[in-house]
């Protein structure tokens, strides 16, 4: 019988937004808004309480700009897809800095 267990890849994803957040400045509730969710949704699928969905993921990846296959492979690679142009247009929707194409934490 299988148990009813979180795959390695749910925390690649969460990890992988967790880091695209982190560089976007945007918080649960703002990324919530973006994607049509709530914030307690949001904040549910952040802390493996429940899964991302592949239509979350597609969400996700149309908000930043990447493939939704980005968004498996782990923080590394979500980041190395990320557009510095589109990171900065939400880093400056926020009103926080981004410089000379690197971003600004």
């Amino acid at each position: 019988m299988r148990r009813n267990t979180a795959h390695q890849v749910e925390g690649l994803v969460r990890g992988s937004i967790a880091a695209i957040l982190n560089v976007t400045g945007e918080t649960w509730t703002e990324l919530g808004a973006a994607v049509g969710l709530t914030t307690d949704t949001v904040s549910r699928r952040q802390k493996g309480t429940s899964a991302w969905t592949l239509a979350d993921l597609g969400r996700l990846a149309d908000h930043w700009r990447i493939a939704p296959s980005s968004l498996l492979s782990g923080p590394t690679e979500a980041l190395a897809k990320l557009d510095v142009e589109r990171v900065k247009a939400i880093r400056s929707a926020k009103g926080r800095p981004a410089r000379d194409g690197v971003l600004v934490a």
